[in-house]
């Protein structure tokens, strides 16, 4: 994708349709059946690269940098009705989306030299994490980013 300023338009568009736009709508959609329980926990998932932007990803970090945004307002406006929201900043995620970084032997070599525990994460472990989240256990949580990246650089 390029750099920040690289990207096209229409492609800068559908990254935010994706990644912030439909936080928003679904967050939206969620809240009158939250406001009827009388409470509720909504957990966005954001990206190591929302604090530190990836190199060729610019439009998809600046997003992530905004759900981070989107994560604070919410959870204000949304904590005198017992509904919390935090979001979750994973590193690099072994999944289908990120196989051009694991897939390739040497970029893959590259990419686990920028990550002090030497290994990506797997899918279970932001699961447990998002449990958490949405647990009585975090009842008292809101508002806050957490970051799980296997000890990658991560503050603005």
């Amino acid at each position: 994708m390029g750099g920040v300023l690289d990207c096209p338009e229409p492609v800068w568009d559908k990254i935010f349709d994706v990644n912030v736009k439909s936080a928003m709508l679904i967050s939206q959609l969620v809240l009158p059946h939250m406001r009827a329980r009388k409470g509720g926990a909504i957990v966005y998932v954001a990206s190591i690269g929302g604090y530190h932007p990836i190199d060729n990803l610019g439009a998809y970090s600046v997003s992530k940098t905004t759900l981070l945004g989107l994560c604070k307002a919410v959870a204000q406006q949304l904590a005198p009705d017992n509904i919390r929201a935090n979001a979750i900043a994973p590193g690099i995620v072994k999944t289908r989306f990120s196989l051009p970084l694991h897939g390739n032997e040497e970029v893959y070599k590259k990419m686990l030299a920028t990550i002090p525990m030497g290994r990506m994460a797997e899918p279970r472990e932001m699961a447990g994490l998002v449990s958490f989240l949405v647990s009585d256990d975090a009842s008292y949580i809101t508002g806050e980013n957490f970051i799980a990246a296997g000890g990658m650089p991560s503050r603005l």
